[in-house]
């Protein structure tokens, strides 16, 4: 995903009592700026939200926010992101410039470390050498040997769980103008892929965050996977496609990523099911889940698109289905003629969001 792109904007209008700030229009978002910095026509680096940039003295302004780019109100009015001048260099609408301004997606943190951590030295003479000799000599001399903890997402078996924004493909609403889409409940949790095979007539499963895949059991990925019983969920679907090829992907819900639907006990709800290499369309996928009785994203409804973006980002400030009492994330909205999604967040999450 790009997360800082050349972009041009495409109209600027005032704030009401607002003397020295003003909204630009970048894509289909609404960014507010100086006053009399930027024009209509303008190239400008588009930042995106939930994005973290660089620690340096020309963004020392959101240091307090941990140099963290989100959603915001001034005077009334909602900003996401942030524009800057272009970087030195000719560049054309479009571009991506993330690398060059360094900015990183924000990840929520997770309790999964990046590096092999060794377990304490044991006090038995035989165990305390043969720790040396392991930790000391045998891994650094043949590292390959050492048990990793996490790896790259494999993604030549599936890809990476993150739709994209409809701020970012405005012209969606014009292409599919139209056509009938199916809409979700997005969850907020953390993403999950389980991709299940069989090894010597024995199934495996791989379980993968949204950026790894987990070799060591202790996280909550695998946690919540052994605690649910997950396994059954996914062997009802073996038996059900005849085929050992099958992954699916859902959101781990719950207390360990802040239990924003207040549920009593964690769980994990799917939005994508593979079969053999293959993604159901999403009313076979929902179809397929309530027949079968495995847990999912809930339906919010079918609807044909034909929305404004005002319109469309209007319609997903609508109240959590798990928990009533408070906003939802959004919605996730997906095609039944060719499966092409993207979300809509709900801006009144984002400025309620800690």
């Amino acid at each position: 995903m790009s997360l800082a792109t050349v972009q041009k904007i495409l109209n600027i209008t005032p704030i009401p009592e607002a003397d020295a700030i003003e909204t630009a229009s970048i894509l289909g978002w609404q960014v507010v700026i100086k006053k009399g910095e930027y024009k209509v026509g303008d190239l400008c680096v588009y930042i995106q939200i939930d994005t973290v940039v660089p620690e340096t003295e020309y963004f020392d302004f959101l240091r307090e926010r941990k140099y963290r780019v989100r959603t915001i109100k001034l005077r009334k009015q909602i900003s996401q992101g942030l524009i800057v001048p272009l970087p030195e260099g000719k560049f054309n609408e479009g571009d991506d410039v993330t690398e060059i301004i360094g900015v990183k997606k924000y990840e929520k943190p997770d309790n999964n470390p990046e590096r092999f951590e060794k377990p304490r030295m044991p006090k038995v003479w035989y165990k305390k050498w043969f720790y040396i000799f392991k930790y000391n000599f045998l891994y650094k001399v043949f590292p390959s040997l050492q048990r990793k903890q996490r790896s790259k997402f494999p993604s030549h078996l599936v890809g990476v769980t993150d739709e994209e924004r409809i701020q970012n493909m405005p012209q969606v609403l014009t292409q599919y103008a139209g056509k009938l889409f199916v809409v979700s409940y997005k969850l907020d949790g953390s993403s999950i892929t389980i991709i299940h095979s069989k090894v010597f007539g024995k199934s495996k499963f791989r379980i993968c965050s949204r950026r790894f895949e987990l070799h060591d059991k202790k996280n909550d990925w695998h946690r919540v996977f052994v605690d649910t019983d997950f396994k059954y969920e996914i062997l009802k679907l073996v038996q059900h496609f005849a085929t050992d090829d099958i992954i699916v992907q859902g959101e781990a819900v719950g207390k360990f990523n802040g239990n924003h639907h207040n549920l009593p006990n964690e769980q994990i709800r799917l939005f994508n099911i593979y079969v053999k290499g293959k993604r159901l369309n999403q009313k076979e996928f929902i179809e397929t889940c309530l027949k079968m009785n495995i847990p999912h994203c809930p339906k919010y409804k079918e609807v044909v698109l034909n929305h404004t973006m005002e319109d469309i980002l209007k319609e997903s400030e609508i109240k959590d289905l798990l928990n009533p009492n408070t906003e939802v994330e959004g919605l996730v909205w997906r095609c039944v003629e060719d499966n092409m999604s993207f979300k809509v967040i709900n801006n009144k999450y984002l400025l309620q969001e800690k």
